[in-house]
């Protein structure tokens, strides 16, 4: 099982912010170049100024880490005294249907993905990592945590947590996007080492932040390059946000793909040559959008009319590898079309690929499935990793909620 710790964490001072709301900020790695300098100007507190500094080469990394020593000794932020861990709870609508999503930020030990405790699912690129290595290493702390989810069906931890919750939040705020946020903090000893014994035997599977958990392995084996230690230094763990597979506000969505060039092919022809590898079934445009199965995945075209349910490849398939996404990649963009020359968009939003298709500037559009956190286990277990980009964890969790120390 993968170690379990409170810790010491560093957040804001709630007797220093007078909104919640307007500190907080969406993961790094989602906000845009216009929403960057909008978070910037909505607050000289807020966290966009740690996680995505303005500038450009690595003086911006020293100016985040400035910042964070600032507001650290005029205590904007502050550090608990004991060990903690901080249930993180988001309330949500998704489909006309109400969720919460329950989970707890801790201090979790760095495992090699051979030992399969900790489980990678999507795959990760050199310069992503190199820029948070560059500000952990400037800050000497953890940012941002890193999302994992870990099976526990009867719902045993998330059980004890809602029964040992203190009856006053840390802050309780309606974000803009209108998703409740609620942080809280246990410090008792027993509470946390039951819950940390409870998870004996369990994997965690990285569901978001996968740049972030290679860059801490990353930090870790140069700082054991630099000095010996016992195993236990604080580099040897690394902040994650944990919540349960079966939880009923884990919602996984697809990421669609949106093809620009279709190379040596017409959509027609196209169409044809899928018929070689799968069956090709022609639907009624809204119909095809609808439920589509586990194993398949739809293709729109400019056909105002029609939409194409793509199943049942005709050359056997192992069962972790007839997911949609994993037949798309491994037979589509492997046989028929060349995935770099293909000019894909990715999207999360339906409406969003229909409308590209549909205004002309692109051939067609791959719609794929939901996906299930069982589902993902099945591939990892096997030593795989699924294409990147290929899940959509809603909703995202929050950046400023609390930060890791690493001296």
């Amino acid at each position: 099982m993968p170690t379990v710790r409170g810790f010491k964490g560093i957040r804001y001072n709630p007797d220093k912010i007078e909104d919640f709301g307007s500190i907080l900020a969406p993961p790094y790695d989602v906000i845009s170049p216009r929403e960057q300098e909008e978070f910037h100007e909505a607050d000289p507190l807020n966290v966009i100024r740690l996680i995505l500094p303005k500038g450009e080469g690595d003086s911006k990394y020293e100016r985040s880490a400035k910042i964070f020593r600032d507001w650290f000794l005029d205590d904007t932020l502050i550090q608990d005294t004991e060990p903690s861990i901080y249930p993180y709870y988001q309330d949500f609508e998704e489909n006309g249907k109400r969720y919460t999503r329950k989970g707890f930020i801790a201090r979790v030990k760095l495992e090699d993905f051979s030992t399969k405790k900790i489980l990678p699912h999507e795959m990760t690129f050199p310069k992503h990592k190199l820029d948070r290595l560059k500000l952990n290493t400037a800050c000497r702390a953890n940012m941002s945590p890193v999302f994992s989810v870990y099976s526990d069906p009867e719902g045993s931890i998330e059980k004890m947590i809602d029964e040992r919750l203190p009856e006053k939040p840390i802050f309780d705020i309606v974000y803009k996007d209108g998703i409740r946020n609620r942080l809280w903090k246990i410090s008792d000893a027993g509470t946390i080492s039951s819950i940390t014994g409870k998870m004996a035997g369990i994997s965690f599977l990285i569901a978001d932040g996968h740049h972030r958990y290679e860059t801490a392995l990353e930090y870790r084996n140069i700082q054991r390059g630099i000095k010996d230690g016992s195993g236990e230094e604080p580099f040897d763990y690394v902040m994650m946000y944990i919540a349960r597979g079966e939880g009923e506000g884990l919602i996984i969505n697809p990421t669609h793909r949106v093809v620009k060039y279709l190379g040596q092919y017409t959509a027609d022809g196209f169409l044809e040559r899928l018929a070689q590898e799968f069956e090709v079934e022609k639907m009624p445009f809204g119909k095809g959008l609808e439920d589509i199965g586990y194993e398949e995945f739809t293709v729109v075209t400019s056909d105002a009319e029609s939409t194409y349910r793509i199943s049942s490849p005709k050359a056997a398939q192992p069962e972790y590898a007839r997911l949609g996404v994993m037949l798309l990649h491994n037979i589509v963009f492997k046989k028929i079309l060349n995935e770099e020359e293909s000019g894909i968009f990715y999207t999360k939003y339906l409406d969003e690929a229909l409308g590209l298709v549909r205004d002309g500037g692109y051939k067609l559009a791959f719609i794929l499935p939901e996906l299930r956190a069982s589902d993902i286990f099945d591939v990892v277990m096997t030593g795989e990793r699924m294409p990147h980009k290929t899940t959509y964890f809603y909703p995202k969790i929050l950046s400023g909620l609390t930060f890791n120390p690493l001296w």
